[in-house]
């Protein structure tokens, strides 16, 4: 069955929605496993807090510990001086062992202040921990609502784009070979427009100008023109709906 140029052209265009509505689609289809990937990056950034925290509370632990120890060392150093002082002999080494003495007493006295200040912030940050894991189970639900959003969208989109994709098979089986492959050609090299509306004289497609002649056969519909410009297939603008 022969088909009309202008019924052929209308089949064009529609094809041409169809191809922009299946761009636009993969396009989605490709950014989601991306949106998800930065989601889920800044998830665990925001919940490597914790894991600062938690490790700045191990750091000051174990500075506490090395503290006590040190306390421990430098008064069993004390003991050990004053074990002396009643086998001394003379003024001198007395005199010594006390300010022996007093030089340890005065460093546990700076040791111990450390100690305390240790002590103040590692209460600090166990106070930190409940508010930072509470933000952390948040964060948490935000992300996996989020992925179910997008796994959704995601389920969506593939649904529709199979519909598209049987819709465009319909449409290219009318079409006759020859036609088809122009298009396709044209759709491959110019960024996936291969059809063009011609508003007055002018391809929208490319812009240029358009011979008289050809803009009356155009708008009339009774023979398939392509630019001679840009090569896309011609229809008239004002008498259709399609998207320039």
């Amino acid at each position: 069955m022969t088909v009309s140029p202008k019924l052929q052209l209308q089949q064009l265009v529609d094809l041409q929605r169809i191809d922009d509505q299946i761009s636009e689609y993969k396009k989605i289809l490709a950014d989601i496993p991306l949106q998800l990937e930065s989601a889920r990056a800044e998830l665990e950034e925001k919940k490597n807090i914790l894991k600062v925290v938690t490790d700045e509370m191990e750091t000051l632990q174990k500075q506490r510990k090395d503290l006590e120890l040190e306390v421990q060392g430098e008064n069993d150093h004390m003991a050990k001086a004053k074990t002396k002082l009643p086998t001394v002999k003379t003024n001198k080494e007395y005199t010594a062992i006390l300010a022996e003495i007093d030089a340890i007493k005065e460093k546990v006295s700076k040791i111990e202040d450390k100690e305390l200040e240790v002590m103040e912030i590692l209460e600090a940050k166990a106070k930190e921990i409940p508010g930072v894991e509470k933000k952390c189970k948040e964060e948490d639900a935000n992300f996996n609502e989020y992925r179910l959003k997008k796994e959704g969208e995601e389920k969506r989109f593939k649904q529709e784009l199979e519909e598209l994709m049987a819709k465009r098979k319909n449409i290219s089986d009318q079409l006759d070979t020859a036609t088809l492959k122009q298009y396709e050609k044209i759709f491959n090299s110019r960024e996936g427009r291969a059809v063009a509306g011609l508003r007055e004289n002018i391809c929208q497609g490319c812009f240029q100008q358009v011979l008289p002649q050809t803009v009356i056969e155009v708008k009339i519909g009774e023979k398939i023109h392509q630019c001679n410009g840009c090569m896309r297939f011609l229809f008239w603008d004002e008498a259709t709906s399609v998207p320039k």
